[in-house]
């Protein structure tokens, strides 16, 4: 099972994720809780393995977006399906993987759903608790992706929930 991280907020997300040997880590990109380019390059410079992926909201200009293919090793982007033809023409020089956030998987790029869905070249957005892992283990989904969350306090999280989810999933 694959497994990607949504919206890395600090390098504890980004190392958790390489930790469990995460498929790809996302930014968000032309969205309210932008990272600066600079603060993606510390945290990507202290986390090898992961593909990065640029997360792209509605905001995001073409470009901010080439910008940040400039200065970021990114290897895909994840778009709205309203917005994926269009930006793959726009990137089409690119060598980039390409996720959809869709409710249905598509044929043409791998899907990013909201439900669990076990459909090849499709991450399905899970919450992670015991109970979640054992429906997982029982469905064997192609992949998953987990929104990561804001520190409790300054350089703070609590992980425990992770851990028990990925422990559960026989990871950690």
């Amino acid at each position: 099972m694959k497994i990607k991280f949504n919206n890395i907020r600090d390098l504890s997300d980004a190392r958790y994720a390489a930790a469990v040997m995460a498929e790809c880590i996302g930014f968000a990109v032309g969205s309210d809780n932008d990272l600066p380019a600079s603060t993606i390059q510390e945290i990507i410079g202290w986390c090898a393995g992961p593909d990065i992926i640029l997360e792209i909201g509605p905001e995001a200009t073409v470009q901010k977006i080439e910008t940040l293919l400039n200065l970021i090793p990114v290897s895909g982007m994840e778009v709205e399906e309203t917005a994926f033809s269009t930006l793959k023409d726009q990137f089409a020089s690119q060598q980039l993987t390409w996720i959809v956030k869709t409710s249905n998987p598509i044929t043409d790029a791998i899907s990013h759903v909201p439900a669990l869905v076990v459909s090849e070249n499709t991450y399905c957005a899970v919450i992670p608790t015991t109970e979640t892992a054992e429906i997982l283990m029982s469905n064997e989904p192609w992949g998953i992706s987990i929104d990561c969350f804001e520190s409790v306090s300054t350089g703070i999280k609590d992980f425990s929930e992770w851990n028990d989810f990925f422990e559960a999933l026989e990871i950690l």
